[in-house]
């Protein structure tokens, strides 16, 4: 396989998981719409629907790493982007979920996957610098 259509295929496979992470936001979104909205406060929905913000956000920068790779190649930077992207829509998102979701128990998640987010996008900030095109 040819160096172009490797690296193609490497961001394809990014932009492919941020997709799904953003088809995963829009069922949990009509999710909580739905079938969460009766069930909690108004407080724990307004937490549920920044988990979803969030989420929908994240997928669409894996979407956005992606297209970078396919347009510079993989470096070691934006699989590391990519991983602490991943890490922190797990842990932000997932714990406030499950915050508005069963109660307080799971909030320290959540700092744990902003950072990791925050991480992540300095990482990606870091990788475009230096990347060149052609």
């Amino acid at each position: 396989m040819q160096q172009k259509e490797r690296k193609q295929k490497y961001g394809a496979r990014w932009a492919a998981l941020g997709a799904v992470l953003c088809s995963l936001a829009v069922v949990l979104a009509a999710a909580g719409d739905h079938l969460v909205a009766g069930d909690v406060s108004q407080h724990a929905l307004r937490i549920y629907d920044i988990a979803n913000r969030f989420q929908l956000f994240q997928g669409i920068g894996l979407i956005l790493l992606g297209l970078s790779i396919a347009q510079w190649g993989p470096r070691a930077s934006w699989t590391w982007a990519g991983i602490l992207l991943l890490f922190g829509v797990l842990f932000f998102s997932g714990g406030l979920y499950l915050v508005s979701l069963v109660g307080q128990s799971w909030a320290f998640l959540a700092p744990i996957g902003g950072m990791a987010m925050i991480l992540s996008w300095l990482v990606f900030a870091f990788a475009l610098w230096r990347s060149r095109s052609g």
